[in-house]
Order: structure tokens, then sequence, then C-alpha cells
């Protein structure tokens, strides 16, 4: 009888405790392919709509009091007051401002679109990405603009992010280093040094062109958010931009009604792309490629 042996000798490396901690102990972006938490188109206007024009605002929105749209509304009460203008806007049947929305499951505002006597504003928690999103928006600006137009100048369009990242693992452990770049122009250095937690703010205006003055905030806050399952240890970073027109010291734009809309879509695409390349001056690369900001 013959007898063969055979001896296989396979080596296995286990990752060890310390590995499985350190996987677990890092930032995670709310959502799984983004961290966009709410974004926020606004534009505003130089003088405040009459009766006559603000009715025909209202009017207009109605199209998008549907249940498949925006099926809820509510009146903004209080007083409207117009950039430059020393005076508020008198009390009117019409109010200062109607609010149409969409309420999700948890109690939260989906989709928002706000139409005031001197600026129009859309904000929605359903970030996709930015050509569905911005598309939607344009469909209210489109049906609204043209009537801001013939009595108001547009002075300032203005589009916001609030981006959130969440601490996954024990809060001893968390580290603001881990997601954020020490060398980043937009923190503040002593943050990095800090124990406990903190709140990071700057602004600036910024030269765009002879015509733009673009007005740029950041807030970076270092916090715990009480959430329903429980406590949560969070950076978030709001981005706040605005292009300001006919400001002291730069020419003055013009243009005819019929090319306002796709003006106001070239300054979003550069906003856009602005808030960008702002968020990946304070984020690390390792969280922009995992959003997918940077290849």
């Amino acid at each position: 009888m013959l007898q063969l042996q055979c001896e296989t000798s396979i080596q296995l490396k286990l990752p060890s405790m310390s590995d499985v901690l350190n996987q677990s102990e890092q930032f995670e972006p709310i959502h799984a392919a983004h961290a966009i938490e709410q974004v926020v188109f606004v534009l505003q206007f130089d003088d405040a709509l009459n009766d006559a024009s603000f009715s025909e605002v209202r009017e207009a929105a109605r199209q998008f009091k549907t249940p498949e749209d925006l099926p809820g509304q509510a009146e903004i009460q209080g007083f409207s007051i117009a950039i430059g203008s020393p005076m508020a806007t008198p009390p009117s049947s019409l109010g200062v401002g109607i609010v149409l929305h969409r309420i999700g499951p948890d109690g939260s505002v989906e989709n928002e679109l706000r139409a005031e006597r001197t600026s129009i504003s859309f904000r929605t928690s359903l970030y996709s990405r930015w050509d569905a999103v911005w598309s939607r928006a344009t469909k209210y600006f489109q049906a609204l603009v043209p009537i801001y137009a013939r009595q108001a100048k547009l002075i300032g369009i203005s589009l916001n992010f609030v981006d959130k990242f969440a601490w996954a693992g024990g809060l001893n452990e968390c580290r603001p280093g881990l997601l954020l770049q020490a060398k980043s122009k937009y923190l503040c250095g002593h943050i990095f040094e800090v124990k406990d937690l903190w709140h990071s703010h700057t602004g600036a205006f910024i030269e765009i062109d002879k015509n733009t003055k673009r007005l740029l905030n950041i807030n970076v806050d270092y916090l715990d958010e009480n959430r329903p399952e429980g406590l949560r240890r969070i950076v978030a970073i709001t981005t706040v931009m605005t292009d300001l027109l006919d400001q002291p010291g730069y020419e003055p734009y013009t243009m005819e009604d019929k090319d306002i809309i796709g003006f106001i879509d070239a300054h979003m695409e550069g906003l856009h792309v602005f808030g960008k390349e702002v968020l990946g001056n304070i984020i690390n690369d390792e969280m922009s490629r995992r959003i997918a900001l940077i290849e």
C-alpha cells in the first residue's frame, strides 16, 4: 500500500482588537453618498412688491400646492423690510409672505418654497445630486422671478449648504482632526488643541468680477446633537455663499427680463463649484474622495 502524506501550512493573519476599534472609530457622512443635510437657494430683490404684484406671485405659486409637490401652506407673519429701504412694508391683507411645504413622515420639512415681498427661497433636505435639486428649484424660480423682475431688481443670489459628519465610536475617542484639515485656511488653528466642544466661524467679501461681490460665511461646529435614538457627536459645516450685485465700487449689471433665469443659473452653478472647493479645503482628502468631492 502506497501512502501519500501532504502537509499544507496556511497562515491567517486575523485583525487585532485595536484594528477593529480603529475601523469603527471614525467620522461618517450622514448619508452614504454625501454629507448634505440641507441646501437652500435664495434670491433677494431691492424693493418690496406691492399688493398687485404680490397677489400675482401668490396665484402663480398656487400651481405647486399639490399632493405630489408642496401640499402644505402657511402664512408668514410680521413685517418685510427691503434691503436699502428704511421703510417696512405696511400691513396688508395679503401678508408679507407665503410658505408652501412638504412634511416628511418624521415631521421634518423635506421641501419648502417661501415667497416674500423681497425674496424667494427654496430649501430641501432631500439632496440627491446637484442637477436634480437645482432643476427642482429652477421650476419654482421660473414661475415666480419674472413677476418680481417687473417691479424690483435682483441684488442677491445665495446658495447655502449644511454638511454633517457623525462620529462612530466612543465619545472619549472622538478627534475632529480625523476629519478636518489642520492647515485649512477656513479653520481657527487653536481648535485642534481644544479638548472640549467648539465653534469656528469666519467670513469675508470676495471680488468675483467687476459686477459681483461675494460674501462667504463658514460656520464649523463641533458639538453633541440630541436625537430620538440618543446623543451623537458631530461636525457640522454650514457654508453660506451670496453673490451681491449693484454694490458700491462695482459696476452695475444690466439684463433683459428674458435673460434673468439664465443669469441666476450661471451664478448658482458658480456658487456650487466654489462651495465644493471650500468644503474640500476644510475636510481631509480621504473624506473628500468618499463623498465624491475629488477623485
